[in-house]
């Protein structure tokens, strides 16, 4: 997986605005509320990063716990934080180990594909089961592989506003065969120039369905948006429900 190290302190403030920009925030909230209302639930949110997830599931209700590797991020969560009920802890997703389990636990933005292998897949997906409770329900905010297998392998640029000032301009190229993305975001202003990246390595539908089964979860349910338009060929996102076997 991508790490720690990526999110260092100098990315930390870029990062943010691009999470900012970019993360489901109220979409993901949304789709969470479509199977459980968040309110008085306990969150675990893997992968938190600065907090915009944590943020938007806290302002609907939720107790949330946000675990994330990277000190910096987490530093700029709690300064954000304010009185939200957000625990923070820092550790590597792919094997923490909490001594309570929760309602709903939540991976958004890619934080599934940043997993490299099959075995990193497979052993966060077994902290998932080791951390839901027995009625509980994970959520997978993951972009569709298709999306990526649209591009052709070429490099592909995107710039989008981040406010009236800066700049955020994010360069992806896909790996068909290795079914790896790497994404550069680069945050331009008059004066700074940011960059840092992502490396991701996607799983198909089937592969997901087969890695739950092997840590004891399954398929529930898949969406195509977060206003629940049915998965198909054409989807831009790949919204996977999981529960308990």
């Amino acid at each position: 997986m991508s790490e720690p190290s990526v999110y260092d302190a100098a990315a930390t403030e870029a990062y943010d605005l691009v999470s900012s920009r970019l993360s489901p925030g109220t979409g993901l909230v949304a789709w969470v509320s479509s199977h459980r209302a968040p309110k008085g639930q306990a969150v675990l949110d893997l992968g938190a990063g600065t907090g915009v997830s944590s943020f938007a599931l806290a302002d609907a209700g939720a107790r949330v716990v946000a675990v994330d590797a990277s000190r910096p991020s987490l530093d700029l969560l709690e300064s954000k934080r304010g009185d939200r009920a957000i625990e923070v802890v820092q550790a590597d997703f792919r094997n923490v180990q909490l001594d309570e389990k929760f309602d709903i636990i939540t991976l958004s933005r890619n934080t599934f594909f940043l997993a490299q292998s099959h075995d990193d897949k497979i052993g966060l997906l077994r902290v998932i089961e080791r951390h839901l409770k027995p009625q509980g329900v994970a959520f997978l905010d993951c972009t569709d592989p298709a999306e990526f297998l649209r591009s052709g392998g070429d490099a592909t640029s995107v710039t989008y506003p981040l406010g009236r000032d800066r700049m955020l301009t994010v360069t992806q190229t896909a790996d068909r065969a290795a079914q790896v993305v790497m994404s550069i975001m680069m945050v331009q202003s008059a004066t700074t120039l940011t960059s840092f990246h992502e490396t991701a390595t996607w799983a198909t539908l089937p592969e997901i369905r087969l890695l739950a089964r092997i840590a004891g979860l399954r398929v529930a349910d898949v969406n195509g948006s977060y206003t629940g338009e049915d998965y198909g060929a054409r989807s831009r996102e790949m919204l996977v429900v999981l529960e308990r076997e």
